[in-house]
């Protein structure tokens, strides 16, 4: 039986009883009973990575990190230079600490018109689609100096079309989307076996 730890926001809460019950009868499946959030939030929590036996580490943060303080704010929760420094010092952190297979899922889209009908207040969180992109880009460079596999679930999503994937909210999946993204990680999971 393989050890696998899943980490993440609520998208990794969504699709992780897909990913369980996909592979029951091949691994051994740990994940946090709660929302992982932001980087910061993994920084604090190290011991996810490096204290649990685990193969391989699927994982992901940023939509928390890419989150504005506000609807008229221009400033994030976890500016993009401390996300992709608090991005590189977790991987070089577990890298030393653990043998594990470490696979990176990117950030999800936002579908703006959603979101912001549903968010709509000067102090109601707030997303910007063109925020997620940034994010990513910059998350690309740390992995790639780790030589971090990457699930790209952004783009699977973008390709699907996040229209027909994401729900009311503008952020999370509907129950077959979910499913379908599970599906995603299984396989990517799956290669590593």
């Amino acid at each position: 039986m393989k050890h696998i730890t899943l980490l993440g926001d609520s998208i990794r809460l969504g699709y992780q009883d897909t990913v369980k019950h996909c592979l029951k009868e091949h691994a051994e499946i740990w994940s946090p009973d709660d929302n992982c959030m932001h980087s910061i939030h993994h920084l604090f929590n190290l011991a996810w990575y490096v204290e649990r036996p685990a193969d391989i580490i699927h994982f992901n943060f940023g939509l928390w990190d890419c989150r504005r303080l506000g609807r008229n704010r221009s400033e994030n929760a976890v500016p993009v230079e401390v996300f992709t420094r608090n991005l590189d010092f977790i991987l070089e952190k577990v890298k030393a600490s653990t043998r594990a297979t470490l696979i990176w899922a990117t950030i999800t889209p936002v579908v703006q018109d959603r979101y912001n009908a549903r968010f709509n207040q000067p102090f109601d969180p707030c997303r910007i689609a063109s925020d997620v992109d940034l994010y990513n880009a910059a998350a690309a460079p740390i992995l790639q100096k780790h030589q971090i596999q990457v699930n790209d679930l952004n783009a699977y999503v973008t390709q699907r079309g996040p229209e027909l994937l994401i729900c009311d909210d503008g952020v999370h999946y509907t129950s077959s989307a979910y499913q379908e993204l599970g599906q995603r990680v299984v396989d990517q999971i799956r290669r590593n076996f």
